[in-house]
């Protein structure tokens, strides 16, 4: 993705104006950070190859501690391994103004950390991230970089995130807006009723556990497969006690739930991310964990890696012992490319047909 800098007058020199880049902030990480150190990186043709956030950390001192610069020198490493040719950081902190000199130091830090990567090009910081909040330049390299040819403003009012060219397109891609916060991506995922039988709901009947490939995978496959279907139709299946239990009970199976993990670079990757979403709120235990794990692949793979993070903590949290979720969420801590992990996509177009069900073929590329 690239994202275009524009110019504005600062007196009556011709500034590049960082409003655009910062404004993007909530759109490319899918929420509204809040006392975070953001790193984009950026290629030579000035396009995002990865991004990045950790909780924002101060001493009394007001000055980043120990554990923080261990994670600067993390995100370092990470962010050679992408190729950035340039990094851009940008706090959000509310705690200080934004020309506090402690982000004087934040940035130095982690400019040093950064040498890997060339170190930090340009920093910024502000407040938070609503309409109408304050940014200052903090650091700007000597170094040339195509995104700001000239003289970088120091300061201005952030113009809205909702309403950002990476927003909308986000928006018309995903259809989805940016939450306020990460809390909120959790809320998504909170538990609800089981099924939509009320008094009669007869949960957990008929539950069985997972195992080598069996006879009955195949009709639990059909029946998962089914249900994302009639979702992509625009005729949700009701969901009823005994189907809700037959779906639970079909994700048990982790060949079922394997020959899944495809969905997401099909035609069917809206209607699937609906069918996790709904089986995640309404299951507990393991096939609550299945659900979850299938819902963050699907953002891991489209690059939304905090909604990922977010689910494969619900996943954990349901059975901690799931280990799809553990090895995926490793990876993600680790900053494994979504490119590197499509190839879990494949295997599970294979073993869907040796399965008897045909999932159309991939439509969509993994992010980075």
């Amino acid at each position: 993705m690239k994202i275009t800098i524009t110019t504005r007058l600062e007196g009556s020199v011709t500034v590049a104006d960082p409003d655009p880049l910062l404004a993007a902030i909530p759109a490319l990480f899918g929420f509204v950070p809040e006392r975070s150190i953001i790193l984009m990186c950026f290629d030579a043709r000035s396009q995002v190859t990865a991004t990045m956030r950790h909780d924002l950390l101060w001493t009394r001192g007001g000055r980043p501690p120990a554990a923080l610069k261990k994670v600067f020198a993390q995100l370092g490493g990470l962010g050679a391994d992408y190729g950035a040719t340039n990094v851009i950081a940008v706090a959000v902190d509310d705690r200080f103004a934004p020309d506090h000199p402690a982000f004087t130091h934040l940035f130095r830090e982690l400019h040093r950390a950064l040498r890997p990567a060339g170190g930090v090009t340009a920093a910024f910081a502000v407040g938070d991230m609503s309409l109408g909040a304050q940014w200052r330049t903090v650091w700007r390299s000597a170094a040339p970089f195509s995104m700001f040819p000239i003289d970088i403003a120091e300061s201005g009012t952030l113009s809205d995130p909702q309403c950002s060219p990476v927003a909308l397109a986000k928006a018309v891609e995903h259809g989805r807006g940016i939450l306020r916060r990460r809390s909120e991506m959790a809320d998504l995922l909170a538990s609800t009723a089981h099924c939509d039988d009320g008094d009669e709901c007869r949960t957990g009947e008929g539950i069985g556990a997972g195992g080598p490939i069996e006879s009955t995978d195949a009709d639990r496959l059909a029946l998962v497969y089914e249900t994302v279907l009639a979702r992509t139709g625009g005729q949700p299946t009701p969901m009823a006690c005994r189907r809700v239990d037959e779906l639970a009970d079909a994700l048990t199976s982790v060949h079922v739930r394997d020959a899944l993990l495809g969905l997401c670079l099909t035609v069917h990757r809206h209607a699937a991310e609906e069918v996790w979403l709904d089986l995640t709120r309404r299951l507990a235990g393991t096939p609550r964990a299945a659900a979850a794990t299938l819902l963050g692949y699907l953002h891991y793979m489209e690059g939304s890696g905090a909604m990922a993070s977010v689910a494969f903590e619900v996943a954990l949290a349901a059975d901690p012992s799931y280990g799809l979720a553990n090895l995926l969420d490793t990876a993600l801590l680790n900053g494994m490319r979504p490119r590197d992990l499509d190839g879990l996509a494949d295997l599970s177009f294979d073993l869907a047909r040796r399965l008897g069900v045909q999932i159309p073929p991939a439509t969509y590329s993994a992010a980075g």
